[in-house]
């Protein structure tokens, strides 16, 4: 009789000491190999589903680049130091047929311009459960248990270094974090549109 076991769901969420020991794990040294993107300025002045077709894009590209970079069958940390943290399995299929906001967990103009006139549009399920961009929370990172490579996203809002100026309002950023060479050659074969937009900082700079 075949002993057939039951696919993997993609997200599988980790608790107690995995959890604390995979957000204490230390990561690569940024001079072995590492680089930022940093997304400012246009970006969040852009029509707002013009910035979810570039979060699709770079969700689907990340996840190409996962699937390279992960075994058949194996898996990766998905991180947030401040919510819910997860063992993600990328060859499970999971991203099929996702709307623009299943697959970014963002709502479109369209959506919010609904509920602003009272029609209430049905809810929508998130494919990613932590998505590949920083979605307004400080840090999400995703890496393999040896954390090898680390891709980080991250999210600020405020007056940095002074730049605010009167009359305008906060100041908001991403940067993209890449540490390690397989994963920065992955990403330089494909690049995502929105870090082809972005400013390159290298390790070296």
């Amino acid at each position: 009789m075949l002993d057939l076991k039951p696919e993997p769901e993609p997200w599988m969420p980790l608790t107690g000491d995995e959890e604390r020991q995979a957000l204490d794990h230390p990561w690569p040294s940024p001079a072995r190999g590492g680089v930022r993107f940093v997304v400012e300025g246009d970006f969040f002045r852009q029509e707002h589903d013009a910035r979810l077709e570039l979060y699709r894009d770079l969700s689907e590209r990340m996840l190409a680049v996962f699937r390279e970079l992960t075994p058949w069958g194996g898996w990766l940390y998905a991180l947030d130091p401040h919510h819910a943290c997860y063992r993600f399995h990328p060859h499970v299929p999971f991203e099929r047929g996702a709307s623009l906001q299943e697959m970014t967990g963002l709502y479109t103009r369209k959506h919010m311009d609904q509920v602003e006139r009272g029609i209430h549009p049905p809810a929508f399920a998130p494919r990613w459960a932590m998505d590949v961009h920083p979605a307004g929370d400080p840090e999400h990172v995703f890496a393999p248990p040896d954390f090898h490579f680390v891709f980080a996203a991250r999210y600020r809002v405020g007056n940095f270094d002074g730049l605010e100026a009167p009359g305008r309002g906060p100041i908001e950023s991403e940067t993209y974090e890449l540490l390690g060479p397989r994963l920065i050659a992955a990403v330089d074969r494909n690049p995502p549109a929105l870090f082809r937009r972005a400013r390159r900082v290298d390790s070296e700079d």
